[in-house]
């Protein structure tokens, strides 16, 4: 895959203000990641929970089918 590179030079009067203003950025940035880490660990939690449940409903019906395999066998079906 190709890559592209940008480059940027920024020149600001006022250094204080760009500061604030860059360190403001930052700091939205890092309440983002953190939301983001926060929803994707929930996510996670409830996707495992829903393998587990998974799991366990192929366990019955494998166990169910087999049960009535069994049944058609004794049956002389």
């Amino acid at each position: 895959m190709a890559e592209k590179r940008v480059r940027v030079r920024l020149s600001a009067t006022g250094g204080r203000q760009v500061k604030d203003a860059l360190r403001g950025v930052g700091e939205a940035g890092q309440q983002g990641f953190r939301r983001l880490s926060r929803e994707m660990e929930a996510a996670n939690r409830r996707l495992a929970r829903f393998a587990r449940q998974a799991t366990r409903i192929a366990r019955v019906v494998g166990a169910a089918a087999a049960a009535a395999g069994a049944a058609l066998i004794r049956s002389g079906l």
